[in-house]
């Protein structure tokens, strides 16, 4: 293979932030932009003007000769036809989290997805981060009991992130990155127990969603995590919101989203510091795993995603009903 012929669906802020690393990677080749937006499309189509236009990804589908991959950036209540109509044609997928905001549908295109035997990844970037490699294998010496996870700050400006149908609310579309780091460093989770905060936010038209939630996690290892999200706070000098501490018997380990990993002893302490876009090494990662057809180079395919899904709507479960839920073993 020469070249990955890569199709894009959905042509908002995100997509042109992918589009912006593929125009970067000489084996990429970027063929045909499809969204239901015509001015966001024809906008990202001025950026490759030898990328084909479509109104929606079926047409792109049936017309485009050759499409190696596909970089699905729509918003989570639109995502089914999306896959699984890839998945018919071969086509490899890469889709932005969350997955879905329906556990059955997205069960469903797993099963579809797994028939076809095509290479998937989700956009749980923060795995491909170097420095969370160095931390699991640090970890492995650890006795840990606690774990505080948070992402606290305002509400993202775009119509359906606010409304729970299409965006499933801040912890399945955003507060989603923290569960899944949580899983992929301390593994499979047993119980779910979530409560929430309402009425601060009151001025904001076709707003349903919590404003701040807590939620605690029970893993297999023992391990107990809480998780705390706010989408009501203005920017606050000095305070990162987002990120997670580990509470070690002998160490706390700090980590700031998209900044650093503190280590921090009674008489020690380091620092390191991120110094690669793990967006960028996401997107190498599928790529990579397209011309080589080997997919051990994935962090999260679609069926690890669909974990991580299962955990954030079993927090909202539990906002509904105030009971703990208990995750299956499957």
């Amino acid at each position: 293979m020469d070249k990955v012929k890569i199709a894009i669906v959905g042509c908002g802020w995100f997509a042109n932030f992918h589009l912006d690393n593929l125009l970067r990677m000489e084996n990429v080749e970027v063929v045909a932009f499809a969204s239901g937006n015509r001015e966001k499309l024809e906008a990202i189509g001025k950026r490759v003007p030898s990328a084909r236009l479509y109104e929606n990804h079926q047409l792109m589908y049936e017309n485009e000769e050759k499409i190696d991959g596909v970089f699905v950036c729509i918003t989570p209540n639109r995502h089914e036809s999306v896959e699984r109509l890839a998945a018919s044609y071969g086509i490899h997928i890469y889709v932005e989290k969350p997955i879905e905001v329906s556990l059955e549908r997205a069960r469903e295109t797993a099963r579809i997805i797994q028939e076809a035997g095509i290479i998937t990844s989700v956009g749980y970037q923060e795995r491909y981060n170097a420095e969370v490699e160095f931390l699991k294998k640090h970890l492995q010496t650890k006795k840990i009991g606690l774990v505080h996870g948070k992402w606290i700050g305002g509400m993202p400006g775009v119509y359906w992130w606010r409304q729970k149908e299409m965006s499933g609310g801040q912890i399945v579309e955003q507060a989603t990155h923290i569960f899944d780091m949580l899983r992929y460093l301390f593994g499979e989770i047993d119980s779910v127990y979530s409560v929430a905060v309402k009425g601060l936010i009151e001025d904001v038209e076709n707003y349903d969603i919590e404003d701040g939630s807590a939620t605690t996690l029970t893993f297999a290892s023992g391990i107990v995590a809480t998780i705390s999200t706010a989408c009501y706070v203005d920017e606050i000098m000095d305070y990162d919101g987002v990120g997670f501490q580990i509470i070690c018997s002998d160490e706390v380990i700090d980590y700031r989203w998209n900044q650093d990993i503190s280590y921090k002893k009674s008489k020690l302490s380091a620092c390191r510091v991120f110094d690669q876009d793990a967006h960028e090494q996401s997107a190498k990662a599928f790529i990579q795993s397209i011309q080589s057809n080997d997919a051990s180079g994935i962090k999260s395919d679609y069926s690890d995603g669909l974990k991580t899904l299962e955990v954030t709507l079993a927090a909202n479960e539990s906002l509904a009903s105030h009971k703990t839920i208990k995750l299956s073993k499957k």
